[in-house]
């Protein structure tokens, strides 16, 4: 045990070394991936860190709870938990950090671009551009019926509501006066909701964003013309990109789940709305 103990000390220290002695070389670059849980979020920033010039960090829930512990609505740990944070919660000491600890993983990883991705950031996105004025976004967005059914999955296994996410979102509403004059029931319905509420906050930020601080792409374009998605991607980011690691990275991408086309039931379109319709037959735009 001692042994193991001396060991990390000693990578830990050596990594901050590296770190004090890198990062003067190095300019802070970071690119946030927004879109709700279950939209392809994963599979995208999993294919992206394959870039030889992107350090990913794929729901680094750690590192924003160092700086932000009551961001943390999973664990049960916190008192207060916040769902939702704009400039308000852009405090100046908790920012210094994380961005810190953002720095470090990018000069660490010896690359131009920090990718984050975490799905509850669809609630967070005033606060992100307050606190990362020069950040950029890539905005993801899938059918809302194949989300919530994959929301309807997780709920039933025990592990999408963990902690007190579902209070919280049921607190957002509320105090966001929104309401879809339906009942909201089945684990399905809930699923929609969820995905209503995130997709909602992100049409009306990237609505009102200058365009070249984000490009957006549907799920489905993604999957079904994955080298032509992948170059507007690294073109966006201004990231070199060569025919043959285009390829190989689209040839890795399969499309787990069909696409669901047929129409949703009159309780889902009433919580979907307008953009679930949109985003069935994938004419979805922020624009």
């Amino acid at each position: 045990m001692l042994g193991k103990y001396c060991f990390k000390m000693f990578v830990k220290i050596l990594n901050h070394i590296i770190f004090l002695f890198k990062r003067k070389h190095v300019t802070f670059n970071p690119v946030f991936i927004i879109g709700c849980g279950r939209s392809g979020t994963t599979i995208l920033g999993e294919t992206l860190s394959k870039h030889p010039e992107i350090k990913y960090l794929n729901e680094r829930r750690d590192l924003w709870h160092k700086a932000y512990p009551e961001f943390d609505i999973w664990s049960g740990k916190q008192e207060m938990p916040k769902l939702f944070a704009d400039k308000a919660n852009v405090d100046f000491e908790k920012i210094s950090l994380l961005k810190k600890l953002f720095f470090r993983e990018q000069v660490l990883g010896n690359s131009k671009i920090l990718l984050e991705k975490l799905p509850i950031n669809n609630f967070r996105l005033e606060f992100l551009n307050h606190a990362f004025p020069n950040a950029k976004y890539i905005y993801l967005t899938r059918n809302g019926l194949e989300v919530s059914k994959s929301i309807e999955r997780k709920i039933k296994k025990n592990n999408w509501f963990t902690g007190k996410k579902l209070e919280l979102l049921k607190e957002f509403s509320t105090q966001k006066n929104i309401n879809f004059n339906c009942e909201i029931k089945t684990d399905l319905e809930k699923g929609m909701w969820e995905w209503r509420l995130s997709i909602q906050e992100s049409d009306k930020f990237f609505s009102d964003m200058n365009s070249s601080k984000f490009t957006h792409l549907s799920y489905q374009d993604f999957i079904q013309n994955t080298g032509l998605a992948l170059k507007q991607i690294f073109d966006f980011l201004n990231l070199a990109s060569s025919e043959k690691l285009i390829l190989n990275l689209s040839e890795k991408i399969n499309l787990k789940n069909k696409s669901i086309t047929q129409s949703a039931e009159e309780n889902l379109m009433k919580i979907g709305g307008e953009i679930l319709k949109s985003t069935i037959n994938n004419s979805y735009s922020p624009f």
